[in-house]
């Protein structure tokens, strides 16, 4: 069993990872993973959009996709669900603390240096205003898309073509697994 919580959005070639994984794993092996979804920090994207700064994060992937990526890494019997978790903060500095914890930015046009002072007070007065938590007063309001996947890696199949060669005991291995669903 491989359990991968949070590090595959980090990934910045998470097909190589999912190959890797599959490498990794026996057949019958299982893998089960969690990472950020499309919506991730939807109202920090905002912010930065209307200030005309870099995104605050990279695109992170649709469980759609991801499950596509494994089954093209060979798994099989993907299964994805999300859920969407809403954090409250007491402060821009204690979102952004968060925030730092949680990883790295790989946008593309991220900042490409340090922004200074100025820059930072600016951050934490618009996160203050805009990510204010109408429904808790003094609190602010950002929300995460999680997605959790898995699957299995199969039991490798054997090839039959006009003409083939199979032990007896690959033959009879073949049948007993899956009434003979390892002949393709």
């Amino acid at each position: 069993m491989l359990w991968a919580n949070m590090a595959l959005h980090m990934s910045a070639d998470p097909q190589s990872l999912i190959a890797r994984w599959h490498s990794m794993l026996e057949a019958d092996g299982f893998l089960m993973f969690s990472c950020f979804g499309p919506d991730t920090l939807r109202t920090l994207r905002t912010l930065y959009g209307q200030m005309g700064w870099p995104a605050p994060a990279h695109e992170f992937t649709d469980m759609h996709d991801w499950g596509d990526m494994l089954v093209e890494a060979g798994f099989a019997e993907p299964v994805m669900d999300m859920e969407r978790i809403t954090l409250t903060f007491s402060s821009a500095g204690h979102l952004l603390a968060e925030l730092r914890g949680l990883g790295r930015n790989l946008h593309a046009q991220r900042f490409a240096g340090l922004r200074g002072r100025r820059w930072h007070a600016d951050l934490q007065a618009q996160i203050t205003q805009r990510l204010a938590d109408p429904s808790t007063p003094g609190r602010l309001r950002l929300e995460f898309e999680i997605i959790y996947g898995h699957a299995f890696k199969p039991q490798p199949r054997i090839a039959v073509r006009p003409q083939t060669s199979v032990s007896l005991d690959d033959f009879r291995t073949a049948l007993r697994n899956n009434n003979g669903a390892g002949l393709k």
